[in-house]
């Protein structure tokens, strides 16, 4: 199986953020299919659509993969079950959030999966940390951070903490 470079992006906003953050690292790459090249920095955000909830941190990480698409974000789904994401439906409060961004040139549209994520250069919280550790990366003929120059305000504060990345 080919390997692949994919980013995830990853959020919390309740409970230890970063150690949830670290925790969802670990448990992706338990296996021999994923392994994390590089996290960006941490940054905190005010917790959009969810009224006075508590900010999120949120990072990007830089994957290879031989999983497929649709089978990463499968695993990506049961990591998010295992630190006790609770899925409504609705904007809430979440332990992690952690969304498949790009997978390679990967271009995909089903009700289960959209390559690349739809919303990457309309918010702040993931387009500002993927230009961190892919400034060159190409997002429907754009460089990212040319997406991010775009973005009418970025409410972003860098967090002094980072995650380390998981043993191989």
């Amino acid at each position: 199986m080919p390997v692949n470079v994919a980013y995830v992006a990853l959020g919390s906003n309740l409970g230890d953020r970063l150690g949830q953050m670290q925790s969802a690292l670990e448990l992706l790459s338990a296996g021999n299919e994923l392994t994390v090249l590089e996290v960006s920095p941490i940054y905190e955000n005010r917790a959009i659509g969810m009224g006075d909830a508590d900010p999120f941190l949120n990072a990007v990480a830089k994957i290879e993969t031989t999983l497929a698409p649709e089978v990463l974000l499968d695993v990506c789904l049961t990591v998010e079950e295992k630190l006790k994401r609770v899925r409504t439906g609705s904007w809430i409060p979440r332990t992690i959030d952690i969304d498949l961004l790009i997978y390679e040139d990967f271009e995909l549209k089903s009700e289960k999966l959209e390559l690349p994520h739809p919303q990457i250069q309309k918010r702040d919280f993931v387009a500002k940390p993927l230009m961190d550790i892919a400034p060159d990366l190409v997002l429907k003929g754009k460089t990212i951070d040319k997406w991010v120059a775009a973005l009418p305000v970025i409410e972003l504060a860098l967090y002094p903490e980072v995650i380390v990345l998981p043993k191989s």
